[in-house]
């Protein structure tokens, strides 16, 4: 049998060359050979049996932030989990979550429950997954500061919960990448849902005051260098508003890249290396992209 039709077998909402664009935030991206919705353990448990036997890479999407896919796409199968992977479930402090959970809807549900911890993920545009393998979150708080299980899927297809000695976690990484994430625990701490409500508020009006969140981007493009301000670096060099093809820096907050005009991922990867050169050029520092760049690249 081909692989197309074991993969078919395996999970109901399975399609070919699917634009990733569809999929991303920042609305670029070629096809991927096979695109799965997954919304049941039993469908991921299969896919992971048959992509090792087919030897098929795999590669899993959230929401499509923090990532450029290449024009080309990417090969192998991609992976987005729903259904069953979208679940929260709160017990006293502790919080089981699915991969696939949006990390706005989690901060939201803790905020009702009086939990506070996860506030600063309602300005994560991602899941839990994702925000996981990146150590999301801002100044107010991490994933490494609440995470305490990540439950992954094993290559001979059984559940295993890792614990805080194989996270990893750094500024903006972890060494959970190599990992098939189905979910985590997290540990949060007693408030009252009005003052973490209150905090939500304030972070959101924030983000809305200062950053382009009514555009196509894929979310902060650099890390902060140590001490500094990636896109203080950008606006100094005089950058804002700079542009090549359909991309464009963002001119509320310089490190920020849209998708203006029907922008392909090599306009977005040449306007990367532009930034990168001036500012190595004018302060000495090279900026490290947050973004990942991932598929086919020429």
């Amino acid at each position: 049998m081909t692989a197309e039709t074991l993969l078919a077998a395996a999970c109901a909402q399975l399609r070919e060359r699917e634009p990733l664009s569809r999929h991303t935030s920042f609305g670029i991206g070629g096809p991927a050979d096979y695109f799965a919705d997954v919304v049941r353990l039993e469908e991921l448990i299969a896919l992971r049996r048959i992509a090792t036997e087919q030897k098929l890479p795999v590669f899993f999407i959230g929401a499509g932030s923090n990532l450029l896919i290449s024009d080309r796409g990417i090969r192998g199968l991609v992976i987005h989990l729903q259904g069953d992977f979208r679940s929260i479930d709160f017990k006293g402090f502790t919080v089981r979550v699915g991969a696939g959970t949006w990390m706005p809807v989690l901060a939201k549900q803790a905020a009702a429950q009086g939990l506070s911890g996860v506030e600063a993920m309602i300005g994560v545009p991602g899941t839990v997954g994702g925000g996981l393998i990146m150590n999301a979150g801002t100044r107010d708080g991490y994933m490494a500061d609440v995470t305490t299980g990540v439950d992954v899927l094993t290559e001979s297809g059984a559940l295993n919960t890792l614990s805080a000695e194989h996270f990893g976690f750094a500024y903006r990484s972890s060494r959970l990448g190599a990992y098939w994430i189905t979910g985590a625990t997290l540990t949060l701490k007693a408030s009252d849902a009005k003052t973490v409500q209150e905090k939500i508020d304030a972070i959101v009006q924030y983000r809305t005051r200062t950053q382009p969140l009514a555009t196509s981007n894929c979310g902060s493009v650099f890390k902060n260098p140590e001490g500094k301000f990636a896109a203080q670096l950008i606006e100094e060099a005089g950058l804002k508003g700079y542009a090549i093809g359909g991309a464009r820096v963002s001119e509320r907050h310089a490190n920020f890249i849209i998708n203006e005009k029907n922008a392909t991922a090599t306009d977005v990867r040449e306007l990367i290396r532009r930034i990168q050169a001036r500012i190595r050029e004018k302060s000495g520092i090279q900026l490290e992209p947050e973004v990942k760049l991932v598929g086919e690249w020429s």
